[in-house]
């Protein structure tokens, strides 16, 4: 069965930062500091994420060089490359238990639990903080304890456990104070204030992140100084004072431009355009959020993009541009696939090598099992031997009736073999079946329903707008009938892999059905100004055997296809026919045709040939023409296929004529 795992598509906008030791550098502060060393920063960060790489590289011994692999991947969590900083977390981890550090143990875990938290997988960061309390309570450090209790409240505070959330971050700022560490105490006063702003108790929220604030200005992190100045600023615009909001922000974008941190830049940038459309300052609530989207396109993050293009539909909504509006809904939706394609791709790679190792265990234990049997096997037949040996003089007889029970043990044994093979190819197969089509559905239904979804919420909005409304909603048609075709293609699809499609042959007036299916496709072909035409038979047709249902279908297909691979204004035909025992109907376009690889794989599940969609919203599956040439091959007809590179290609429905009545008979009813 294949297993369904979470997956969470937002990384949180707010940055938590940490601090490594045991040297100086600068980490992510939502969260408790790496070490109790230091909360400083540099203002390059290039600068210190050279400095650490080199460190790395020239580090004397494992010890050293594991200390500086944990300040390699706090930096790599800061910068946001998640994958390396996870995958550098988990050899150190490895490496930190062969050499039986229990320190280094512990920071490992802290940033894979964190790491995990910023991908949204809480399941992961609370295994990997649970594990790293349990070492951190026998090593007895209150500094490490209050950075382990941070990073748990962060966790529940995120799975919605309130009251567990807060028991850790109070019992963090505990800890901390018997350690008296002023910047451990001020990351979790951090914390701690961002859950009051979560549950909108400004006056606590503010209270607390004012303290925050005078810590940091006391040891002179500006980066941290900063990000109390935003969370001040959030605090300030919830409760309606902009101005205050709009300062605060303000000195804390001047600092995040002096440090050179591309990311809060951007994050500020596009908080000001927040507060300023509240404020109904819609112009310069624009004018930083595209400055925001410039400083994003530097960072190759789909995150922040996706908030940005949020915030974007948001004001170009409130200006009345709605056209811009539904662009940025499209480009956030994007941005959200992309989100999720990364993480998808990084849990499949996750389940994957623990699928290996799984894999490598059962194996070891099936290699010593079948070494357990083969050795009692081996005394058995020791035992026989023996036994045969003692009675050789009379046992000729006997020792025939071994050798045929020995064959046919050895034939039922191959046989049973071969049937667990084509068991396990085709569970296998199955199971890639599956995982196929969940993977393509997942990918080419998630843009139709979120747009589907934004589109409603502009109708909400503008009711009374009754052109625009009649456009959105021409949109909603478009894409709904987008989605219920590649939900029946993947359908069919699996139905014929497996072989449990199901037809119902009749008698078929082939010319009726062709001319049905053209007229149905008429209004597609005005949209591109395609002119569509059925041309007659010279004589009337026979009628074929055929499911009607299916064969429909079949032309739905074949025609959707003629148009959606014509260019606008392109021109295309149905003609019918008949040649001997077969009636046939010729679906013609103008299309750039087909070339000498588009044949080797034209009727090939999931391949997508040469030509592309030439209209907007269009694209392809790769499944129709297989399933077309499947449901004829059923019904004991064919799909041929005639093209030239730039000379549009003719697909040929053929299917066997119904046995013809002698002349004059009356057709029974």
């Amino acid at each position: 069965m294949l297993r369904f795992v979470r997956w969470w598509l937002l990384i949180l906008s707010w940055p938590a930062w940490l601090a490594a030791q045991p040297a100086p550098r600068t980490v992510k502060d939502a969260g408790p500091p790496i070490s109790t060393a230091t909360d400083s920063e540099t203002p390059d960060g290039d600068e210190v994420w050279e400095s650490a790489r080199q460190t790395l590289a020239q580090a004397p011994n494992e010890t050293e060089a594991l200390r500086a692999l944990v300040t390699v991947v706090n930096l790599q969590r800061r910068r946001g490359d998640y994958a390396d900083g996870i995958a550098g977390a988990r050899d150190g981890l490895a490496r930190a238990r062969q050499l039986g550090d229990a320190r280094l143990q512990i920071d490992f875990l802290y940033l894979l639990g964190r790491l995990y938290w910023n991908l949204s997988d809480y399941p992961g960061s609370l295994e990997r903080h649970l594990e790293e309390l349990h070492l951190a309570e026998a090593l007895g450090d209150p500094a490490i304890l209050a950075r382990t209790h941070g990073g748990l409240g962060l966790t529940y505070q995120r799975y919605g456990r309130d009251e567990d959330a807060l028991q850790h971050f109070n019992r963090g700022l505990d800890y901390a104070a018997r350690a008296k560490d002023e910047r451990m105490r001020a990351s979790l006063l951090n914390s701690l204030g961002n859950y009051y702003l979560g549950r909108r108790d400004y006056p606590r929220a503010i209270a607390i992140h004012e303290e925050a604030l005078h810590l940091r200005e006391g040891y002179g992190n500006r980066r941290a100084i900063a990000e109390s100045l935003t969370n001040l600023g959030l605090a300030a615009d919830a409760q309606g004072d902009t101005e205050k909001a709009l300062s605060y922000l303000n000195r804390a974008l001047t600092t995040f431009e002096a440090l050179k941190y591309r990311r809060y830049i951007a994050n500020t940038h596009r908080r000001l355009g927040t507060i300023l459309r509240h404020a109904g300052r819609l112009d310069d609530a624009l004018a930083h959020l595209l400055t925001a989207l410039q400083v994003a396109g530097t960072l190759e993050s789909a995150e922040v993009l996706a908030e940005i293009h949020r915030e974007l539909a948001l004001t170009y909504e409130a200006r009345g541009e709605l056209a811009l509006a539904l662009d940025s809904q499209r480009k956030l939706a994007a941005a959200t696939e992309q989100l999720q394609r990364e993480e998808d791709r990084r849990r499949m790679d996750e389940l994957r090598a623990r699928y290996r190792e799984e894999q490598r265990e059962l194996q070891i234990r099936l290699l010593r099992r079948d070494q357990d049997v083969k050795a009692a096997e081996l005394e058995q037949r020791r035992s026989q031997n023996l036994a045969l040996a003692a009675g050789l003089v009379g046992g000729v007889t006997l020792l025939g009736a071994v050798i045929v029970i020995q064959l046919v043990r050895l034939r039922a044994e191959r046989k049973m073999r071969a049937a667990t093979e084509r068991a396990r190819a085709q569970a296998e197969a199955a199971e890639a079946l599956k995982s196929r089509l969940l993977q393509m559905a997942s990918h080419d239904l998630k843009v139709p329903l979120t747009a589907l979804n934004a589109t409603a919420g502009l109708i909400a909005r503008a009711p009374a707008d009754e052109a625009n409304v009649r456009r959105l909603a021409a949109g909603i048609q478009a894409d709904t009938a987008r989605m219920r075709t590649l939900v029946r293609d993947f359908l069919d699809a699996s139905a014929m892999e497996e072989g449990n499609l199901q037809l119902h042959t009749s008698e078929v007036d082939l010319a009726e059905l062709a001319r049905s299916a053209v007229e149905s496709l008429r209004p597609i072909a005005a949209q591109k100004e395609q002119p569509l035409a059925l041309v007659a038979a010279p004589a009337p047709m026979p009628r074929v055997l055929a499911d009607p249902e299916r064969l429909r279908q079949v032309f739905d297909n074949l025609i959707g296809n003629a148009l959606k691979f014509s260019p606008p204004g392109g021109a295309v035909a149905v003609a019918l026919g008949e040649a001997g025992a077969w009636a046939f109907a010729e679906v013609r376009d103008s299309g750039p045709g087909l070339g000498p690889a588009d044949f080797a794989k034209i009727f090939a599940p999931y391949q997508k040939l040469s030509a592309k969609p030439t209209g907007e919203g269009e694209d392809s599956t790769g499944l129709g023409l297989f399933i077309a040439r499947e449901l004829l091959t059923l019904q004991g007809g064919r799909l041929e296929v005639q093209s030239q590179p730039g000379k549009g290609a003719v697909f040929r429905v053929l299917l066997p004529v119904a046995a013809r009545e002698p002349a004059g008979a009356a057709r029974s009813a």
